[in-house]
């Protein structure tokens, strides 16, 4: 399976954290932070082993809704490969149109060859797409990162914690046998008064260090002040500048805390579906639909999805990274909204448009059937990855790569004549392939 290569950086707050710590162990005490929300949890480069589920232990909680009449029950799967060319990027179109790195992770992209930050209706459309059948519509995901480094950095961190520990050892000794050397065969007298002398040059000491640490107070603080003017002026800057840049992701396409080595899905798998109850209505050119909250931690869960399972056991998914037997994968299954407010292909937060079906597979009054789209991606992760909590969703830096942020972004680029087809399969009970 072909992966992006190449050595990893340090994630920035591990940088952070290896900081402290050795900052606590040169004043002679020793910091622990700790991962919000747990207080029995080590900093949080640590794996958080309760972000793992062992899905053979998790009871079926896929209901599917009996079909009705009307139900338009046939699919219609497309091909568009499994991002064979490399196509990353830390942009959203659709949420942070015009910033780059608005995403602050990297999304895995099939199907339109253009896809970035700047795309519009306009650029992407006759802009090459990887699907067989010239589809030019936008599928794109946060990519899946295994990462073992954080092990060998907490092992290092660990050898240095004992070395600065055997280095103040030596130190307390050598204190020690100044004293002893220093008390041996001296008169009385000779030592009182050399200990008058000592004391006024200590006072005296006293005195300039005082004084030399006031200098430096006052050039501190008056650098401080400078730094919050800059700082001041660089914010009212950035407030300025409506489509601010952020940092973008080097070389290898790492970006800060969401570092590793990708992993392409073994499987990607993209298919529409019909409606439980009724036929399906052509998508409007340019319909742009969001599947779960990328901001999950901010915005409550009203909006998320659970999005994880394992092949073979598809019908339960889980909000948590699985943890598969062996001879099963790592899937994902992101299956969209998909009954659509009249023929408008976008709102202002992205969701009013488009709304799911309810428990009986029926859109609500209004609200017209479209298909329904289901993307999963199936992952060869090996397993002892998995029982080590070494594989992660990337995720923007509050999310801390909290499984339950999964998401996923579409914006219909397809041709009317494969929409037709699209349409007339489903309709019509077919299972049709492309």
């Amino acid at each position: 399976m072909a992966r992006n290569q190449g050595r990893h950086r340090i994630a920035r707050r591990t940088k952070i954290a290896t900081a402290l710590l050795g900052l606590s162990i040169a004043v002679g005490g020793l910091v622990v932070s700790t991962t919000t929300g747990d207080s029995d949890k080590a900093s949080a480069d640590e794996v958080d082993k309760s972000q793992f589920v062992d899905i053979a232990k998790v009871q079926p909680n896929v209901d599917k809704p009996q079909q009705g009449r009307n139900a338009s029950t046939g699919s219609f799967t497309v091909d568009c490969g499994k991002n064979e060319n490399g196509h990353f990027n830390p942009d959203n179109f659709i949420a942070q149109p015009g910033i780059r790195n608005g995403a602050q992770h990297l999304h895995d992209y099939v199907g339109n060859l253009s896809t970035n930050a700047d795309s519009n209706n306009n650029s992407l459309l006759g802009a090459g797409t990887t699907c067989r059948n010239g589809d030019e519509s936008a599928y794109f995901w946060p990519v899946v990162r295994i990462d073992t480094e954080e092990e060998g950095e907490q092992q290092q961190n660990g050898q240095n914690q004992q070395g600065d520990k055997q280095n103040q050892g030596g130190r307390g000794q050598q204190r020690q046998g100044d004293r002893n050397s220093g008390g041996g065969g001296q008169p009385q007298g000779d030592r009182d008064q050399n200990g008058d002398r000592n004391r006024q040059q200590n006072q005296g000491d006293d005195r300039q260090g005082r004084d030399q640490n006031k200098q430096n107070q006052n050039k501190q603080n008056q650098n401080n002040q400078n730094q919050n003017q800059n700082n001041d002026n660089q914010g009212n800057q950035n407030n300025n500048q409506d489509q601010a840049e952020l940092d973008a992701p080097n070389a290898d396409n790492e970006l800060a805390g969401n570092d590793g080595e990708i992993q392409r899905p073994a499987v990607v798998d993209i298919t529409f579906k019909g409606n439980a109850q009724e036929k399906v209505k052509e998508m409007p050119k340019f319909l742009r639909i969001l599947y779960g909250d990328a901001k999950v931690t901010t915005n409550g869960p009203a909006n998320a999805r659970e999005s994880w399972t394992c092949t073979g056991f598809e019908d339960r998914v889980i909000k948590q990274y699985p943890i598969c037997p062996e001879g099963s994968d790592v899937k994902r299954v992101h299956t969209f909204p998909s009954c659509l407010d009249g023929n408008n292909i976008d709102s202002e937060n992205h969701r009013d448009h488009i709304k799911y079906p309810d428990e009986n597979g029926e859109c609500a009054n209004g609200l017209t059937a479209v298909p329904e789209l289901t993307i999963s991606l199936t992952y060869k992760i090996p397993r002892e990855i998995q029982v080590n909590g070494q594989y992660k969703v990337d995720s923007f830096p509050e999310e801390d790569h909290n499984p339950f942020s999964d998401h996923d972004d579409f914006a219909n680029v397809m041709s009317n004549q494969i929409m037709d087809r699209l349409v007339d399969c489903v309709n019509e009970g077919r299972k049709c392939r492309e």
